[in-house]
């Protein structure tokens, strides 16, 4: 299963440098999951995206529709003790900021309860190089 961090989510709403390859990725393999906290994430990146005059109001409005459209079909992985206790190992082996370590985490026990490989897509080199130690499947979009 893919498992989509938020730098790979927003990808598939806002037109940037991947988002060909998001599309294409979006359409093979359903379902598609991320973390919960992509959610608050995501709408923290478009908000950002409007202060930057990279989008206007309307096309806000736009990506928010699609976005509160689209994410129902994610599975989503909750933030649980599982995934606290998880992220904080990694945070122990790699040098990741918060939220991406509890991607990680995230990603992990997605693929320890499919028992089956899970593929992580994002633009953030940090984490993808750690997801690869950690033996998971990559998929790198530029940043």
């Amino acid at each position: 299963m893919y498992y989509w961090d938020t730098s790979a989510l927003v990808k598939q709403f806002i037109e940037e440098a991947g988002t060909r390859d998001v599309t294409a990725w979006r359409l093979q393999a359903p379902p598609h999951a991320t973390a919960t906290i992509a959610f608050t994430e995501a709408f923290s990146a478009f908000r950002r995206r409007v202060r930057e005059s990279a989008l206007k109001e309307p096309q806000y409005q736009e990506v928010v529709r699609r976005f509160l459209r689209e994410w129902p079909s994610y599975v989503r992985i909750t933030l649980d003790e599982g995934v606290l206790d998880r992220s904080r190992s990694l945070l122990e082996r790699h040098a990741l900021r918060t939220l991406d370590a509890i991607h990680l985490a995230s990603a992990l026990q997605l693929q320890d309860h499919l028992d089956e490989p899970s593929v992580l897509i994002s633009a953030d080199a940090r984490l993808l190089n750690a997801a690869a130690l950690e033996r998971l499947d990559i998929r790198r979009l530029p940043a």
